[in-house]
């Protein structure tokens, strides 16, 4: 696994959701850095700098969220969020998708449940993943994107 940091939990969740971790999938390390940043003192962040080894660490110890751009080298962003939410292990795992491009159409159609523009502010990051990791059904997942009418 390509990880910069990675900090297990104390105890094995077993496939169970940790509700303060949350993955973060960037090619850049300045972003990853900044994000860390951003999350320190509000969630255990654990970087990945390709999409292929957040999956596999998703699948074993499914995380509150999943932070991803879509420009990751092995397997990109959108296929990473097609992938989770193809996976009953991993499909209620909120999916906020990160770019510089304007794919807020395509981030959704693959299944995310949030799209930020790049460059990130910090409320705006913050803000959503509150939303998506704080459920009424105490699983760290909330509902999918829905279309407004």
């Amino acid at each position: 696994m390509t990880a910069d940091q990675l900090r297990l939990p104390a105890e094995t969740w077993d496939g169970k959701v940790n509700p303060g971790r949350v993955f973060l999938v960037d090619r850049d390390p300045y972003v990853r850095r900044l994000v860390g940043q951003f999350l320190a003192g509000l969630y255990d962040v654990e970087f990945f700098d390709d999409g292929y080894a957040a999956l596999d660490r998703a699948r074993v110890a499914p995380p509150a969220a999943v932070v991803t751009e879509i420009l990751t080298p092995l397997l990109d962003g959108l296929a990473l969020c097609r992938l989770l939410k193809g996976d009953p292990a991993t499909r209620r795992v909120p999916v906020l998708v990160l770019s510089m491009l304007a794919a807020d159409e395509r981030a959704r159609v693959a299944g995310a449940d949030a799209f930020l523009p790049k460059p990130l502010e910090r409320g705006r990051l913050v803000a959503a993943l509150r939303g998506m990791t704080h459920s009424t059904d105490g699983r760290g997942a909330s509902p999918p994107h829905q279309d407004t009418p």
